[in-house]
């Protein structure tokens, strides 16, 4: 849901023909090497004697954690354990920082001294040392028509480094021409105005999320069912219209990126740093927050993740669609603590209004129950999208890793569709994470005849069909034998 402000990663270009400039490379179509090597290292190892290693804890986790969509057991350790072998090191003599070297536009950078600095955390940025980052940058970067060039020019300022490699590998031939069509295609919607904002639009929906606000408010105290049902849909469609002013850009989602903390309760830099890392490293085990459950659910068996097993995997298609109503619970709890920790006086003013309203002005069942509902269908819409999809052991290009982790849900009617609130459109929305929701479904037929002209599996199954999925991918792991 929510994604990044000035995220994980989103590109960023100066002047209108900016995206096309950037994507060719004197002239010729791009070829980029989509490494998934191990890069060798530069100083210290993560083992070595007095080194310390240290994090930007601007999610308020513990370093490197990133908490899991509804886990509230913390993060991965893979993340932090490869975060740290990877983390700015330094000797017990003082020795050398850490190359952490990403890959954009055919040029090596050394990122090793901008991590900590880097606006959606160091850990991201870590984690992407040696690969080819060109495809991410530019999906999650503001620029052109939805920004600033910030990041574009804070790029060009970078030192330039050699590959972290003795040599690199390219992937297939099929691959290599998708990466460099895939820019080509972006920098064709950017030019016909796709990431536009529609003021029509934007207001249309606003004043539906708030109207729900209303009228549970306005029945409170004398209908306290109908007005947790009203106040609970609009906390679900909150959340994901805070979702799309944190993926958005410029000065109108700039300024309502505090609608998640008014509506639901929400950081918005904890959400940025743990939703750009599910769109960097989607459905990757070890780095995607969001597929580490355990030990609530299990997406993939114990012996493939390697984590321990647990008494309650076999009802977890049990309870699995009952827990999601805890969702917005445990998402609140994340958001406090996160802002509490970084001593955001900002954020922790704007949690402080929301529960005041939730609290002072609606009857305690009214708020409790409201937050239940809201959390139930965030979490059985958000969830089916990706969970029952292939977990990867291993990340790779970004491109083919989004089409292999996501399916989209074929919705029926309007009502419906505005109910999933954009998530229905989940895999073109993973490929061009800043671009209005209300434009992805005129884009999917375009998506879809690139997909198939390269070779991509576009997967869509009807919505029944797709929460079915779930719940029998849950069902199938459930009824593993215990290790």
């Amino acid at each position: 849901m929510f994604t990044a402000t000035h995220g994980a990663s989103r590109a960023m270009v100066t002047g209108a023909n900016a995206p096309t400039a950037h994507r060719a490379v004197k002239g010729q179509m791009r070829r980029r090497a989509a490494v998934i090597r191990t890069p060798r290292t530069h100083g210290a190892s993560a083992t070595d004697e007095g080194v310390t290693t240290r994090d930007d804890d601007r999610s308020g986790d513990a370093p490197g954690q990133q908490a899991g969509f509804l886990s509230p057991f913390g993060a991965s350790t893979a993340v932090l354990e490869q975060a740290r072998e990877l983390e700015e090191k330094k000797t017990k003599r003082g020795g050398a920082r850490e190359m952490i070297a990403l890959k954009i536009d055919e040029e090596w950078y050394d990122c090793s001294g901008w991590a900590m600095a880097h606006p959606g955390g160091s850990t991201f940025v870590r984690l992407m040392h040696g690969h080819d980052a060109t495809d991410l940058f530019y999906a999650l970067h503001s620029y052109g028509p939805n920004g600033a060039d910030e990041a574009i020019r804070r790029l060009k300022m970078l030192p330039k480094c050699a590959a972290p490699y003795d040599e690199e590998t390219e992937e297939t031939k099929r691959l290599t021409t998708a990466n460099a069509e895939f820019g080509e295609l972006r920098a064709q919607l950017e030019r016909e105005g796709w990431f536009k904002r529609n003021v029509l639009s934007e207001i249309s929906i606003l004043v539906q999320v708030l109207g729900c606000y209303v009228v549970g408010q306005a029945v409170a105290a004398t209908h306290p069912v109908f007005a947790a049902l009203a106040i609970g849909v609009g906390m679900q469609q909150a959340g994901w219209l805070a979702h799309d002013y944190v993926h958005g850009r410029g000065k109108w989602c700039s300024f309502m990126r505090c609608f998640g903390a008014l509506t639901n309760g929400f950081s918005a830099e904890w959400w940025s740093h743990k939703h750009n890392m599910h769109h960097s490293f989607t459905n990757v085990d070890g780095k995607d927050g969001d597929i580490k459950l355990e030990p609530l659910y299990f997406l993939s068996p114990p012996e493939e993740s390697g984590r321990p097993d647990s008494p309650l995997r076999k009802y977890q298609h049990l309870y699995g669609y009952p827990l999601y109503a805890f969702t917005y619970i445990l998402w609140r709890r994340h958001s406090v603590a996160s802002a509490y920790a970084r001593k955001d006086k900002k954020e922790l003013a704007l949690l402080g209004l929301h529960y005041a309203w939730l609290f002072g002005t609606l009857p305690l069942g009214v708020a409790i129950a409201s937050m239940l509902i809201g959390g139930f269908l965030v979490g059985s819409l958000v969830t089916a999208t990706h969970q029952s999809e292939e977990i990867m052991f291993e990340d790779g290009q970004f491109v083919d890793q989004q089409f292999r982790s996501t399916r989209e849900a074929n919705v029926r009617n309007p009502v419906e569709r505005w109910l999933w609130g954009g998530m229905d459109t989940q895999l073109i929305h993973h490929l061009f994470p800043t671009m209005p929701r209300y434009k992805l479904h005129k884009l999917r037929p375009i998506v879809q005849k690139w997909a198939e002209k390269h070779g991509y599996d576009f997967r869509i199954s009807d919505s029944i069909d797709i929460l079915k999925k779930n719940y029998r991918h849950l069902e199938g792991i459930a009824a593993l034998e215990a290790i």
